[in-house]
């Protein structure tokens, strides 16, 4: 193989050389309008980059109000518009956080300020519901007693009502037997009256008898003393006729005396018997009475034992709700706390 000549090889490696020459001197022009542009480049993302550091910084320490107000190009115009907004929503959404919670706690503090005024109230109302149960049972026992009582009453009513009937029967029998004595203590007086008038008669025949037979002389001697001895019964008759009227006026006195008392005493059994009437009726009243009371306490008894314990429950249910709106208070305080960390701005 030749060689070509050496000044055609120099030529050729100056040409060689001029064209890597051309070629460094293209790169380094596009390198160095590169680096301009670059330089000229990271300035607006520079600052952008420090404006969002900073704003984040501030955003992370708890300022919701930060913005970031530095001018920035273009192109990072909407982050910074972006991040303005996301900031006052955060801002606005924390403050409404805020405000809640301040009202929470308002809340929370009446809820719990009532809830204790009620459960006191309820605690007093239960133990009145106690003693009001604890009265009902003994006003129920001395009602149902005397309920008890008034029925026993009630029977022994009724049966001194029957003995004052009863009696009443028989102060009237007795009464019609006095009257039937005193009609009888009439006839014998009345008879008695003719038993005298024969013996007043008899005498007067006798006295005649023995007139005659003194006339008559030695013959009517023996008709003499049969008239005398008749005369003698005739007397005796009438006295004793006249002591039988004493006595039958003294039986009719004390006959009439007695009827009058025993018709008193029928007039007295029939007030009594009218009396122990009405009163029977007020007990048997009062005994239907003291067993509906019985009743309708039993009934109250157990509509408060009802409410008693439906209380007790109540006064379980507030100490669990206050327990309740104690915890809560607590986690609103703590959620103020933790509110507390963060500035809006307002």
């Amino acid at each position: 193989m030749k060689r070509a000549p050496r000044s055609r090889q120099r030529h050729d490696l100056y040409a060689k050389y001029h064209d890597y020459d051309s070629e460094i001197s293209d790169l380094l022009g596009e390198c160095g309008f590169k680096i301009v542009k670059y330089a000229t480049d990271s300035t607006p993302r520079r600052k952008a980059i420090d404006a969002m550091q900073l704003a984040l910084s501030e955003l992370a320490g708890g300022n919701l109000a930060a913005q970031i107000v530095t001018a920035l190009a273009d192109e990072f115009d909407s982050l910074r518009q972006n991040f303005n907004m996301a900031s006052e929503q955060l801002s606005s959404v924390m403050l409404g956080v805020v405000e809640h919670t301040a009202t929470i706690q308002n809340e929370t503090a009446e809820i719990s300020q009532a809830s204790d005024d009620l459960s006191r109230r309820t605690e007093q109302q239960a133990a009145t519901l106690e003693e009001t149960a604890a009265a009902i049972d003994e006003l129920t026992a001395s009602v149902r007693s005397a309920s008890e009582l008034s029925a026993l009453a009630s029977k022994m009513v009724a049966d001194a009502k029957q003995s004052a009937e009863k009696s009443g029967v028989i102060v009237r029998d007795a009464v019609k037997a006095m009257n039937e004595i005193a009609d009888s203590s009439s006839k014998i007086s009345r008879i008695t009256g003719v038993i005298d008038e024969i013996a007043f008669q008899t005498n007067l025949l006798a006295l005649n008898a023995g007139v005659e037979a003194a006339r008559a002389g030695e013959a009517g001697r023996g008709f003499a003393v049969v008239a005398s001895e008749v005369r003698a019964l005739a007397q005796r008759s009438s006295e004793a006729a006249r002591e039988i009227a004493e006595l039958i006026a003294a039986s009719s006195s004390q006959v009439t005396r007695g009827v009058g008392l025993v018709g008193q005493a029928g007039q007295a059994l029939e007030v009594i018997d009218a009396a122990v009437s009405q009163i029977h009726l007020r007990v048997a009243e009062i005994a239907t009475s003291s067993r509906e009371q019985a009743t309708g306490l039993a009934e109250i008894n157990l509509a408060v034992n009802q409410l008693d314990q439906v209380t007790q429950q109540n006064a379980a249910m507030f100490e669990q709700t206050n327990a309740a709106t104690a915890n809560l208070t607590r986690e609103a305080v703590e959620l103020a706390r933790s509110t507390s960390l963060f500035r809006t701005g307002s």
